[in-house]
């Protein structure tokens, strides 16, 4: 993993504004017979794999391979039709999701089992010890999504090779999405402009430039500042402190992560590409359901439409989730062990089967709980190859059941404020097995892929918040905690600032010239200089 290159750095920006001049000077100076679409894609392909080797490495080959294989797999489902088409559709999300567990959990599986021959041959692999390939969860969805929408007939047309893998490979949203839907972007590929029009320039460079300022100050230096001493030393911090790190984080991942997709979203626009958005100011929601309708947009729609509705959605079990619902009640009786506990739990799901049986509009409420759980528990798992990011599902999957089971309404002002208490408490609090599971620096990764003692960690810092509140004027607060608080309390105003003084500030920044802008961005990377040599992060959604 080479961390100078990366969107903060000025090896990037260089490399990107190369990018740029080639598109450009290409379509001006070249014949007409040679701005055609293919050498576009040509274009972008290769600056996408290069772009690639210099954040991932060899593991290059690993991506090249997967997409040769998908594409040969997509071609021959496209001319084929009822089983050996189902059959083909199988084999390529298999083949998809055994490379992706394969450097992804191996070290999960190989530690659930202990002592066995699979964990022998597993740590004797060693693939845990190796980096994750950058971005392998990002690209093997949108792979998924792709062999999907083949089987489906959603695209027009078999996509051939070289738009196929410019699709997967476009690289400002490689490592960390938006995950982005074949139909939506394919067609772009195709467009007379291989740039963005001028007039709307000024609009992908504000979007650069204000993705640059939140990672840097509200996302690293928050980090650096106020979330970072507290998970390294947790018994070391009171109550509020512990609060007011889990408050940081929540600012930093979401500065961090929505930094990342404006910048990605600026780049790929001054490409003539257009990526959906993925954040809509989700600590406003009042609800469990809606933080998810805001936060990582397309990952959560990427659920629903290829998990979700699969399952059965919000109407109805199907094989699966009712398989999971009794696996997990067996487990329960293998967990309890005493007769009794046996029968009690057996007599309970047998009046649950009634009652859903005689109920359409409970069966359907059950089922919506269910197959919400089980969505939860694999984007925790998604996450990464860990009991904690497991445990973070598994709250967020609680809140959003309860929320289902006994819904509050929000549509007076009162209420609305206490479902967005609720909902805001409920993701920040949450977050602790989230953080305390996630790698603090890459290199953390040469032993196991997450670092030591991770539950530990969340364990007491949760304890931790249940301590007694010691004064807070009784603390000695070091000038890089005072200015950490600072920014928190400003990003969370930014966040929640009303709808009418964020168009007024928009209005009035979008009115200015585009060198003013420029020169903000130049200013915004001397920033980044200082910041990358001072606090040092990688963007948080890149490991995953």
């Amino acid at each position: 993993m080479m961390l100078e290159f990366t969107f903060t750095s000025w090896g990037f920006w260089a490399a990107f504004a190369g990018v740029l001049l080639v598109l450009v000077g290409w379509q001006r100076v070249m014949p007409p017979r040679l701005q055609q679409s293919w050498v576009r894609q040509a274009l972008l392909l290769a600056f996408s794999l290069g772009f690639y080797c210099l954040v991932g490495g060899e593991l290059v080959l690993l991506l090249i391979a997967s997409i040769a294989v998908h594409w040969g797999l997509t071609q021959i489902m496209w001319a084929q039709v009822g089983t050996l088409r189902r059959l083909l559709l199988g084999t390529t999300v298999t083949f998809h999701l055994v490379v992706l567990g394969v450097f992804k959990y191996a070290y999960f599986v190989a530690e659930s089992l202990p002592g066995t021959a699979l964990q022998a041959t597993l740590q004797a692999w060693r693939l845990d010890a190796w980096m994750l390939p950058v971005g392998i969860s990002f690209y093997t969805f949108q792979a998924i999504s792709h062999a999907i929408d083949v089987h489906r007939g959603t695209l027009d047309r078999p996509t051939s090779l070289l738009p196929l893998a410019t699709y997967i490979t476009f690289f400002p949203q490689l490592v960390a999405g938006p995950i982005v839907r074949a139909k939506q972007f394919l067609p772009q590929l195709d467009a007379p402009l291989w740039t963005t029009p001028r007039q709307d320039d000024a609009r992908h460079v504000r979007l650069i430039l204000g993705g640059f300022l939140k990672k840097l100050v509200l996302g690293d230096l928050v980090g650096a500042w106020l979330v970072d001493p507290v998970f390294d030393r947790p018994a070391e911090w009171v109550s509020w402190e512990v609060l007011l790190a889990l408050y940081g984080y929540s600012l930093q991942v979401y500065a961090d992560f929505s930094g990342y997709t404006d910048m990605a979203k600026g780049m790929a626009g001054l490409l003539g590409i257009t990526l959906p958005d993925n954040f809509k100011f989700p600590y406003r929601a009042t609800s469990p359901s809606d933080f998810w309708r805001r936060w990582h947009i397309t990952l959560s729609q990427w659920w629903k439409d290829y998990v979700y509705i699969p399952l059965g959605g919000n109407r109805r079990f199907s094989v699966l989730s009712a398989a999971c619902v009794a696996l997990s009640l067996g487990a329960g009786m293998v967990a309890w062990g005493e007769l009794g506990g046996v029968l009690l739990m057996s007599g309970a799901a047998l009046l649950g089967v009634a009652a859903v049986l005689m109920s359409p509009r409970l069966h359907a409420k059950l089922a919506t709980a269910v197959n919400v759980m089980m969505v939860m528990l694999l984007g925790g798992l998604w996450h990464g190859a860990h009991l904690n990011f497991v445990t973070w599902g598994a709250l967020n999957g609680a809140v959003l059941v309860l929320w289902i089971l006994w819904p509050f309404r929000v549509q007076t002002g009162w209420a609305r404020f206490i479902g967005w208490v609720f909902t805001f408490h409920t993701v920040v609090l949450a977050r602790i097995w989230f953080r305390a599971g996630s790698l603090i620096s890459w290199n953390e990764s040469t032993a196991a892929p997450h670092p030591e003692h991770a539950w530990a960690t969340a364990q007491l810092l949760w304890s931790q918040l249940g301590q007694a509140i010691p004064d807070p004027f009784d603390q000695v607060w070091s000038p890089t905690y005072a200015a950490g608080l600072g920014l928190l309390v400003l990003g969370y105003a930014l966040h929640w600032m009303p709808d009418v003084a964020r168009s007024w500030i928009q209005k009035q920044t979008t009115s200015s010239p585009l060198w003013v802008t420029w020169l903000l961005w130049c200013t915004a990377t001397v920033l980044a200089l200082w910041c990358s040599l001072s606090y040092p992060k990688p963007f948080i959604y890149w490991q995953f």
